[in-house]
């Protein structure tokens, strides 16, 4: 990660002195308010996340609302782009098909993102990997054997302190 994107994820860092209880429901001492993102910075960000996935890896990424759905456009680069709405529905182009990485701002325990996988599976849908911009897992998501079926791509990776 080069010196310009650690000062982007710098500047979205909120410190607590204490543990404090932070939207996942998690008990942290920093929260990422990824809101406060440019466009030109979520796709850096998009860019460091998947910069070495090939152009053909995936058709189309869905953002999880309210939160992954700029990062997906940014994910997207061009490609079809759908939105899992907090009611359980997409919006979008047909999923049938479809190879799908499934976008959100920061990963926890995966729980959302699993959950957006079997409604892409349900909707006809292969889900090909995960992309955010924040991987909390403590590395529990990360790599080849990850438990999700898929990889997850992070462009920053802080644990749970």
């Amino acid at each position: 990660m080069d010196e310009t994107t650690k000062a982007v994820i710098e500047r979205i860092a909120i410190r607590y002195d204490q543990p404090t209880k932070i939207p996942s429901g998690d008990l942290a001492t920093v929260f990422y308010d990824c809101f406060q993102l440019s466009p030109s910075e979520l796709a850096r960000l998009a860019a460091d996340a998947i910069g070495d996935l090939d152009h053909d890896t995936f058709d189309m990424a869905i953002g999880l609302a309210y939160s992954g759905i700029l990062f997906a456009s940014a994910v997207a680069g061009g490609r079809k782009v759908a939105i899992l709405q907090k009611d359980g529905n997409f919006f979008g182009p047909e999923l049938k098909g479809r190879r799908i990485v499934i976008v959100d701002d920061v990963v926890y325990s995966g729980s959302r993102i699993r959950e957006a996988a079997r409604k892409v599976q349900t909707a006809g849908g292969t889900v090909v990997g995960f992309v955010c911009i924040i991987d909390r897992s403590s590395g529990a998501l990360r790599g080849a054997n990850s438990p999700l079926g898929a990889p997850l791509w992070g462009a920053f990776q802080a644990d749970m302190e």
